[in-house]
């Protein structure tokens, strides 16, 4: 027998994390009966806690304000006490990080994902906003390959710091992962603008291009370093048909001062552009 949650019908899990689990559903009740839908859980273990259930909060009042096909649509907030959860829109696809587990994807084929979801970055700090978490899981590719960024539960107003708190939370490695994508002044804990996300993007870029994530270290604080320090290594060393136009744009991307960076998610997307022209014409 399938099970129930607050007049949804579970279908099947569809990803977890180690505080949330996203499930497909079908509504039951009420308006839009019968329509699928996702919802995003907090775990049994994290459902009273008050930072986590913050974040569902967040992520629900920062949807409500954005409107964009390459961001997904949150539409409903559940808080009860033992399953607070979120209701999303349903899209049936793979993230990136699992494209990227399967193998490298088709170049042209990936970097329209990523134009497309600059496009949604740039959509987001138009609206005032930054993500503060992009990275490959982040992202979902729908069937008819339309990108959607995902999770918006550490976005906040621009010109803010991740706080002591979430350091402390990547540092338990709540979420496994972050620590590849962020930039230098989040590790640093400074106040953040679009250009965090610009960097993040630029890792996600590179890693999807090349099969590699451009900095690595035995231990999380060698990862970091590498990030405020390290020379961004060449793209076109690890594959030889990426364009040298996407190799400067990622190099700019992921600049160790904001201010070097380009100026907006929309450039990023303009270039991502030219570069997919770059690698068809050489197919």
């Amino acid at each position: 027998m399938l099970q129930t949650i607050n007049g949804f019908q579970v279908l099947r899990k569809v990803a977890e994390s180690n505080t949330a689990e996203i499930f497909h559903v079908l509504r039951l009740v009420g308006r839009g009966r019968g329509a699928e839908a996702a919802i995003k859980m907090l775990r049994p273990e994290f459902a009273a806690d008050r930072v986590e259930r913050g974040y569902l909060e967040t992520e629900y009042r920062v949807c409500a304000d954005l409107d964009h096909p390459n961001l997904i649509r949150v539409l409903e907030l559940q808080m009860s006490a033992r399953q607070p959860f979120l209701v999303m829109e349903y899209v049936p696809g793979l993230s990136l990080r699992q494209h990227l587990d399967r193998g490298r994807p088709n170049l042209a084929d990936s970097l329209d994902w990523l134009a497309q979801v600059a496009d949604g970055l740039a959509y987001l700090h138009e609206m005032g906003y930054i993500h503060r978490d992009v990275k490959p899981q982040n992202m979902v590719i729908g069937g008819d390959g339309t990108a959607k960024v995902i999770d918006f539960a550490l976005a906040a107003h621009q010109d803010k710091s991740l706080g002591k708190y979430w350091l402390r939370r990547l540092r338990e490695w709540r979420r496994p992962g972050t620590w590849s994508y962020m930039s230098p002044e989040q590790i640093r804990n400074e106040r953040l603008t679009a250009q965090a996300d610009i960097y993040s993007l630029g890792v996600s870029i590179y890693e999807t291009a090349t099969g590699h994530i451009p900095f690595t270290g035995e231990t999380p604080q060698e990862l970091l370093e590498q990030h405020v320090y390290a020379k961004v290594p060449s793209m076109t060393a690890l594959r030889e048909e990426i364009p040298l136009a996407l190799d400067d744009l990622v190099r700019s991307m992921m600049a160790k001062d904001p201010l070097d960076r380009p100026r907006g998610m929309g450039y990023v997307s303009s270039k991502l552009r030219s570069a997919i022209r770059l690698v068809r014409k050489g197919e």
